[in-house]
């Protein structure tokens, strides 16, 4: 019965680590003091690195200020940041003076989702960019006190130069921060593996954003395991332009074999407009593992002359999204060398699933793999139980490096230990699973359950369309109808009729085993 179910794991059949990110700064720096640790190219494209001393001795004098400053074991620390070595020496020094850091973003003019998580978090000290009019107005709100704060103390900035103000936040350019004078009678508390490492904090999708608290004993155990699943080894370049603010991109995998990590500046590879200069770098530091999330691998595919540039890679690991067979079929061809991994996480598991492409016919849309060592999945129905193989059900994660809850919602985890996702997903017979999409995603007709991209696909075929989105609308009776909206190429007048017409040639009225189907009851050209 239970090989009929759609479950899957692997042993542990490793001894877990039982350490801390700053146990392993030390070792690490013995070991190989004069090697380098990580390499930073910023959005000029100018380059500058750190070896293993240089980053440990620079990271405790950082630590030393943060203490003068007042910050004990558990202190909350929220940070606003680019990628840079300003912000990985606060983060580091940070975590060496027993703080924790509290990655925030702000996605509102007035600030009032940074301000309100402030608050939450009960924040002492705010570190950001302050680059734009909009993060200038944002700091004057807080020191005006027109957007009181609970505990918040002390502004570390750059960019801009913010006004003086009397009242109980003082305020500190971060290069002054960086060079001032660090006490020498300083001593670090004593960090434990399972003491909070970082809150990172979701984008705020399902609602206000989430507080993810991680320990160094899930960070590092994950990532360990990530390492070995794609090669990763201590003579390894890996480039990562993630930031350090996610779980992918937190300096992480420096920690765990000694990895040089290559970074820029997220905006840089963002716009899409340093397509060849970032992968020109890539080749000049030799990188042997490259993350590629779907922007930069589109950017690779749309590019057949960067082959050249990526003859030392010898492993894509492909992320954040559903990767497609003709994308890792392009890849191949620009690449034929490279092993293609790809790779499955949340933020609150890490990393937990990848597959790795031997024979592209057997890859599939949206395919992740199988799990890591020591981690169960299972796919779940809405009442809570096992589908059989091959049907989609609710994928759940359970393992022992998970993170520890959130710090401003309910916990995510059931009383078995599972971790909800919220992704749709079925098992193949190969014991490979393949996710289909978001739960929260499914359209709901009648007691039937549709993907979005499954009824876009069929519309991006209609003569004409560009591009399509199909969604749910409210209906009185079957809860939800699909409405389909399309682009229309440039130059074509597509009208709503032309595409009801499609709609009634290709789509079934009626599924004979669902009764409902997912044929469009409304149409829109955008």
């Amino acid at each position: 019965m239970l090989s009929k179910l759609s479950y899957v794991s692997r042993p542990m059949d490793r001894p877990y680590l039982y350490t801390t990110f700053a146990e392993r700064l030390h070792q690490l720096a013995e070991a190989q003091p004069t090697k380098e640790a990580f390499v930073f190219y910023d959005f000029h494209g100018s380059r500058s690195s750190l070896t293993r001393k240089q980053l440990l001795e620079q990271s405790v004098a950082v630590g030393k200020r943060f203490v003068q400053l007042g910050v004990k074991k558990g202190t909350p620390v929220a940070m606003s940041m680019y990628n840079s070595f300003d912000m990985l020496l606060l983060q580091t020094g940070l975590m060496l003076a027993g703080g924790v850091p509290v990655y925030l973003s702000t996605t509102l003019k007035d600030g009032s989702d940074l301000i309100d998580m402030l608050n939450a978090m009960e924040v002492e000290i705010l570190i950001m960019d302050v680059l734009s009019k909009d993060a200038v107005a944002i700091i004057e709100k807080l020191f005006d006190n027109s957007c009181p704060t609970v505990s918040l103390k002390h502004i570390l900035y750059s960019g801009n130069i913010i006004e003086d103000h009397a009242g109980k936040i003082t305020k500190m350019y971060i290069k002054e921060f960086l060079v001032s004078p660090a006490p020498e009678d300083v001593v670090f508390p004593d960090l434990q593996p399972e003491d909070t490492l970082a809150h990172f904090c979701s984008s705020g999708s399902t609602g206000k954003p989430k507080a993810i608290t991680y320990t160094h004993f899930g960070m590092l155990n994950w990532t360990a395991l990530t390492n070995a699943a794609f090669g990763i080894k201590d003579q390894s370049v890996w480039f990562c332009d993630r930031t350090f603010s996610w779980v992918v991109g937190y300096p992480r995998t420096y920690f765990i074999e000694g990895t040089t990590r290559v970074f820029f500046d997220m905006r840089m590879t963002v716009s899409g407009k340093e397509v060849k200069r970032v992968f020109d770098i890539i080749e000049a530091e030799r990188c042997d593992v490259i993350y590629l999330p779907g922007y930069l691998l589109r950017d690779v595919c749309s590019r057949s002359d960067l082959s050249d540039k990526l003859r030392f890679v010898k492993s894509f690991v492909l992320s954040g999204e559903r990767i497609s067979r003709s994308a890792v079929t392009e890849l191949q061809k620009i690449a034929p060398t490279a092993s293609l991994h790809s790779y499955y996480g949340t933020t609150e598991t890490g990393g937990t699933a990848s597959y790795t492409m031997t024979d592209p016919s057997q890859w599939e849309d949206g395919i992740i793999g199988s799990p890591f060592r020591g981690v169960e999945m299972k796919l779940v129905d809405d009442n809570g139980c096992v589908v059989p193989k091959g049907e989609s059900g609710e994928l759940l994660v359970r393992c022992a490096w998970r993170f520890r809850g959130y710090k401003t919602k309910e916990f995510g985890v059931d009383d078995l230990n599972w971790f909800h996702t919220g992704d749709v997903a079925f098992l193949r017979d190969d014991h490979q699973l393949v996710i289909n999409g978001r739960k929260k995603e499914l359209i709901s007709i009648g007691t039937s359950k549709f993907l979005p991209w499954q009824i876009e696909e069929v519309l991006r075929k209609c003569p004409g369309v560009a591009n399509a989105f199909a969604f749910g609308v409210p209906d009185p009776r079957l809860k939800q109808v699909v409405c389909a909206c399309v682009v229309s190429k440039s130059g074509v007048q597509l009208t709503t009729d032309d595409l009801v017409k499609y709609c009634d040639d290709t789509f079934l009225d009626e599924d004979p085993a669902l009764v409902v189907c997912g044929k469009p009851t409304y149409h829109v050209i955008l």
